[in-house]
């Protein structure tokens, strides 16, 4: 099995949870606590395997390195959908960024994230306790017609302020508010992110996202808590202008790392430390059309771009060797 099971370890969490899970003993899942907030969004940044910590000039820059949005010179309103595993598992995205006027680069945004799951049959008392002990025994039976069903909805709100501090260094930071519903119970939680971008040279960009730098804590409504742990983002990326091509070519790498021993879902780690690498290229023809490619921790990523005056739209394909390939879309209009 491919190691990278990001996306999986959500999915198989509320699985169980529908059946065995209340939240007083949620710490078995505690290294993907906010594990929705990692799928990425944009479908431009994800055609690029995910490799944009060091671009990140769009309204989803809240995701990839909020120092980003420092970069914007014209507003942008940016909204994505996608969903997973046969439609199971919804994806979406809406995130606003304003640059502000004065004598520095600075900007603004807010993003939202919603991940859900609907229609998860909960069937732990769901059979004929012939003895009354409120534990199923062998030869008790499953009542079909006695499921409950249930939902988990999982949302990130972004509140997002960027600012050149000095000629070619950006930084950012984001508030981010989590708030989850799973079952009958729910959860909030408050953390911080910070990024900077520097501009190394005319083309060359690096940049690096310090993610719940604080080490976020979500309190479940049943007094358990959950503890997201930092995770750092490392990048460049290259852009040159060809004449011969009419267009424009970006190539962008990074690597991401995490601190909760996450070892069967990481390429690469032992002990407290693990990562993944990503790596993408981009191709825009006369600033209209754009086709990418990329790679993200091993799976195969592609997508194409489309921008017509204000109005853009951006589609990504995503492998994955364990789960389903999945499809991303996205719309932007600047102003």
């Amino acid at each position: 099995m491919h190691r990278r099971i990001s996306l999986a370890a959500v999915l198989s969490a509320t699985a169980v949870s529908a059946a065995v899970f209340t939240p007083s003993d949620a710490s078995a899942f505690a290294k993907y606590a906010a594990e929705f907030l990692r799928i990425g969004v944009g479908a431009r940044a994800l055609g690029m395997g995910g490799a944009f910590v060091a671009i990140a000039d769009d309204a989803s820059a809240a995701q990839w390195n909020p120092a980003g949005l420092a970069l914007l010179r014209q507003g942008e309103l940016m909204a994505m959908h996608s969903e997973h595993l046969g439609s199971l598992a919804s994806h979406d995205y809406l995130g606003f960024a304003q640059p502000l006027q004065g004598d520095k680069a600075a900007g603004i945004g807010i993003g939202l994230v919603r991940f859900s799951v609907d229609d998860i049959p909960l069937t732990k008392h769901a059979f004929d306790d012939l003895n009354g002990d409120g534990e199923r025994q062998d030869n008790e039976p499953i009542l079909t017609d006695q499921f409950e069903m249930k939902s988990d909805d999982e949302y990130g709100l972004f509140l997002t302020y960027a600012r050149e501090i000095r000629t070619g260094w950006l930084f950012g930071g984001n508030v981010k508010m989590l708030r989850q519903g799973l079952l009958d119970n729910t959860s909030f939680g408050i953390g911080l992110d910070f990024g900077v971008l520097y501009l190394a040279q005319p083309g060359l960009m690096l940049g690096a996202r310090l993610s719940d730098a604080t080490a976020t804590q979500i309190s479940w409504d049943t007094g358990h808590k959950d503890t997201v742990s930092p995770s750092l983002h490392l990048g460049g990326s290259w852009t040159r202008g060809f004449d011969a091509i009419r267009g424009s070519l970006t190539a962008a790498g990074g690597v991401g790392m995490t601190f909760d021993r996450r070892i069967e879902a990481s390429q690469f780690g032992e002990s407290s430390l693990t990562g993944d690498l990503q790596g993408g290229l981009e191709y825009w023809y006369a600033e209209r059309i754009a086709a990418r490619v990329g790679t993200d921790a091993g799976e195969l990523a592609a997508g194409a771009g489309l921008r017509l005056d204000r109005f853009g739209v951006d589609y990504a394909f995503l492998s994955n060797a364990d789960l389903d390939d999945s499809h991303r879309i996205s719309a932007n209009v600047r102003f």
